[in-house]
């Protein structure tokens, strides 16, 4: 049963993001944990679960801000698990965490509902920087992750001749919260060349931030939603 009142929304700096970890591989489930309460802070461990249906038992139960979800599990899959979790507690922030980088399987997760899709090899650093975007609603996709997808894209069409192909990459990183440092990386340009394409992307579609430039070329189709990718 769904709640009335959502019990897990941040509304102070000085309460803890709850987070759930789901695997069922014991032995990388307890590598996840291990990581989570060495982040300490703000970020607290509340709970695992070993399967899809633990997950959504377990997100009842306990509430969490951020569950950090395995893709493919006995019963029900990750995705499975997030459009259920989602449907019942949209408050809840799901980071799929998973060895695949296939393009489609990544696509379904975040069409499930997903906030954020890590590959396993991400750091502890990485992860505990996902966590924090996530729950300010910043969706957060690994540097390979980002890469694969824009591998999969596509000639840009006609529509989107008023920005060049490396800008509508750098918007495209930029949407699904991508800092300056990680577009420059992908993109194997200087972190100097990213921030003078951002204020030309700006100049050409008539925009007064990085904001308001995602958004226009959203609303214009030059680029995808996030949630479309």
């Amino acid at each position: 049963m769904i709640a009335e009142e959502p019990t897990n929304l941040i509304d102070s700096d000085d309460l803890p993001i709850r987070v759930l970890v789901v695997d069922d591989h014991p032995i990388f489930r307890l590598g996840v944990c291990e990581r989570i309460k060495a982040i300490g802070g703000r970020v607290a461990l509340v709970g695992e679960a070993s399967d899809g249906f633990a997950a959504h038992s377990s997100a009842a139960a306990l509430r969490p801000n951020v569950i950090l979800m395995d893709l493919l599990m006995p019963g029900i899959s990750g995705v499975e698990a997030t459009r259920n979790i989602k449907a019942d507690f949209p408050e809840i922030h799901i980071i799929i965490l998973s060895a695949d980088d296939r393009t489609e399987d990544i696509k379904s997760a975040i069409n499930a509902g997903a906030s954020g899709y890590l590959l396993k090899s991400v750091t502890g650093a990485e992860m505990q920087e996902a966590i924090f975007k996530v729950v300010q609603g910043i969706p957060i996709l690994s540097l390979d992750v980002t890469q694969g997808l824009l591998n999969s894209l596509t000639q840009p069409p006609a529509t989107s001749s008023l920005l060049s192909r490396r800008e509508l990459e750098i918007l495209m990183m930029a949407s699904v919260g991508a800092s300056d440092k990680e577009i420059a990386k992908a993109l194997s340009i200087s972190k100097r060349d990213v921030e003078s394409d951002i204020r030309t992307i700006t100049q050409k579609l008539g925009a007064s931030s990085r904001t308001e430039a995602i958004t226009m070329a959203i609303r214009d189709k030059l680029i995808k939603s996030p949630k479309n990718y």
